[in-house]
Order: C-alpha cells, then structure tokens, then sequence
C-alpha cells in the first residue's frame, strides 16, 4: 500500500469511521471499492442509521473486519485469544446519501490487508474520535501506515495481566487459563449430563465438601442426590466459601474427569465466591421450571460463543439468553460471577464489592432495569468499562 495524505487539519480534529462490508452473509468489500459506495444492511437499526447520517464528507472512512485468533501472532501472546482487526481498504467520504444507509466513498484497497492488535471493535460501524493514544495510533496506523507500538498496548492496564512483556505482571491472573479451559471441555456435556452427574455422586462420597449436593428435593417427597446440573453450579463447587485445599482437591477431581490440562490454580485470590447456604442456580426439583437448567446452559454457551467471536449475532444471542436467565429463581447477581469464570476478560463480575467499587470509587452507574431491579445484558456490557 502506498502511503496516502490523510493529514489535513479538518481530518485531523475529525472522527474516523471503521465500518464492516458484510451484508447477509456476503463480503461486499470488493463491490464497495469498485462502485466507490458503502452502504449497510440493517432495515430497522435505527441506531446505525442516526450513525450513518452523522457522517460527514470528508471524514476518513476505513472497511474493516474483527476476529480473534490465538496463533500466528507477530507476539507472544501467552496462550490467550488476542482481538484482532484487519483494515482493507481506507478511503474518505465523498457523499452522505442522507437516508441513514448509503454513502459515496473515494475507496483505496489495502493489499495485502493490514492487522490491528487487541483495540478492536466488532459492530458494523465504529466511531473513533481522535485524542486518545490508542485512537491515535489506530488513525495513524490505518490511513498513515505507521506501525503498531504492540508492546505498548501489551504492557497498557487493560492487557497488561494477559500479554505484559515483563513475565512479573501476569502473576495475578494465572487462573484465568484454567478456569476457560475447564468451561471449553465442561460445554461438552451440555446436552447429555449423566455422565457429569455420576461422576459428582461418585466424587460425593470421598470429598465432604460436596455433601450439598444431596439435599434435592422432588416432586413426590422424597429427597437425595441432585439428579441434573447447570454449569455455573458446577464451576460454583470450587468456587464457594470453602478452603482453598477443598477448592482445589474439586477442581483437580473434575479437570481429571474433563482431561483439562491446564494447571490448578495455587491461588484463588480476587476469584469472586458464592454463598456456602445458596450455591445452586435453581431451586429443589419439586419447584423447578422444566426449562430452567437448559436455560442456564444456554447462557452458558452463548456467554462462550459471543467472548470469542464477539459479533453482534453472537452478542443479540447471549443477551437474550441472558436476560431469560435472569428470570429465573435462584439466579440473581451471582450469574455474573459464572460469566466471570468462564470468560474473565469479557464478562465483569458484578459481586458486591465490585458493584460498591463502580459506583462508589469510580462513581459509574449500574444498571437495574433487568429482572428482580438487577442488570439486564445491555446494561453488563455497560458496566464492562
């Protein structure tokens, strides 16, 4: 690619725009650069549609596409997925068609495609508004063809635990592995968990700490060993207010029977736990809803599915199953937690003294709009700062 004067003063002070070409499952990057058009295929996003009026000719204008990959980096990225964003073309905008969904673009492809590192976005459109050093180097990178500082965003707060170039900053974090791997081999059972069942009411009879499990309560009186299970409760086993020996003698038991890997954590510090008198996702079989632990399931997978592939399919999936989830008795903020667990960099754990630190130290609003006055989804990705 050759180098282009995206430089002038009006630019300079002006918003960027990083939209996708995808329309119905179809690429039309090569169709916008040869009509020198962009337009977007959302019928009723009004949101999108405010956006795309809001853009001004003369702006710079860039097709992108957002994906996440774990290998073939040009950096360590200790074993962690790492967001990735590709810029394709750039161009600048020559006509806003005034109907919120068209605009005439003066279009130059970038070949080969050029590969932006961990500050990405996934939405069809991205405002990015110059004065911040990452927005900066992204506006530099992209119409300017300056290389990426990587080891600057890799040792930045928000990476700094999962990528830092000083092996000393990722201490605090190291569970994070372990804890999304167990998720990855525990999903396998989602649509048959006899096995998982079995195997804890075997492991029952060795590790007291699972004595719990056998209060259920049923339909005709009788009680005993749970009968099914969602995921979040079963993470939850070595994730309650218990010894960190106990903790680790579960996880190491259920890793085993997962062949998971990677290492148990020697330390659980920072790990929100759930309450020792209300460590289950749903209420005595006698009262549960058929759907409830599907449900919970549901979320669970979404919850994965949207975390590593972050697009606004997989983002509209998990907040409805999120939102339904939420209903349920026996879910409350502790949903939250579980996300947690499974995608720690994704998903914020609204605990309560997380929530106390949001609203009281950085004085953010958490929503309450969701069932039982807690969050809903739009609004978890809201307090995910």
């Amino acid at each position: 690619m050759t180098s282009t004067p995206f430089d002038s003063a009006y630019q300079s002070s002006s918003p960027c725009w990083f939209v996708g070409a995808t329309t119905g499952g179809a690429d039309l990057t090569d169709q916008f650069i040869d009509e020198g058009i962009w337009y977007h295929g959302f019928e009723d996003d009004g949101k999108i549609q405010s956006q795309v009026r809001s853009m001004q000719a003369g702006e710079r204008i860039a097709i992108k596409s957002a994906y996440t990959r774990k290998k073939d980096l040009p950096f360590d990225n200790r074993g962690n997925s790492t967001s990735v964003m590709a810029i394709k073309a750039i161009g600048d905008i020559a006509e806003n068609m005034g109907d919120g969904k068209r605009l005439r673009v003066n279009w130059q492809r970038v070949s080969p495609n050029r590969e932006w590192y961990f500050y990405t976005y996934q939405r069809t459109i991205w405002k990015v508004n110059p004065g911040d050093w990452k927005t900066d180097a992204l506006i530099e990178f992209s119409f300017n063809n300056k290389p990426q500082d990587i080891d600057r965003f890799c040792d930045s707060p928000y990476w700094r635990e999962r990528f830092a170039t000083n092996p000393e900053d990722l201490k605090r974090f190291k569970w994070a592995k372990f804890y999304q791997a167990f998720a990855e081999g525990l999903l396998k059972y989602r649509s048959d968990r006899s096995p998982l069942i079995g195997f804890l009411q075997a492991l029952s009879g060795h590790l007291d700490a699972l004595n719990f499990l056998k209060g259920d309560q049923f339909a005709d009186g009788s009680k005993g060993f749970i009968q099914d299970i969602d995921p979040f409760t079963l993470i939850g086993l070595f994730n309650r207010g218990i010894k960190d020996s106990s903790r680790q003698s579960i996880a190491k038991q259920l890793a085993e029977f997962l062949n998971i890997e990677e290492t148990i954590p020697d330390s659980f510090e920072g790990i929100p736990v759930l309450n020792n008198q209300k460590s289950w996702f749903f209420p005595y079989a006698k009262n549960r809803p058929s759907e409830q632990i599907d449900s919970l399931w549901e979320v669970f997978s979404a919850g994965l599915k949207y975390a590593d592939d972050p697009d606004e399919k997989h983002q509209s999936n998990f907040c409805q199953s999120f939102d339904e989830a939420m209903a349920n008795f026996g879910v409350a903020w502790n949903l939250t937690f579980g996300l947690y667990w499974i995608r720690p960099w994704q998903f914020p754990p609204l605990d309560e003294r997380s929530r106390g630190y949001i609203s009281e130290k950085l004085r953010l609003p958490i929503g309450r709009n969701g069932p039982k006055k807690r969050c809903n989804a739009s609004e978890l990705f809201a307090d995910n700062r």
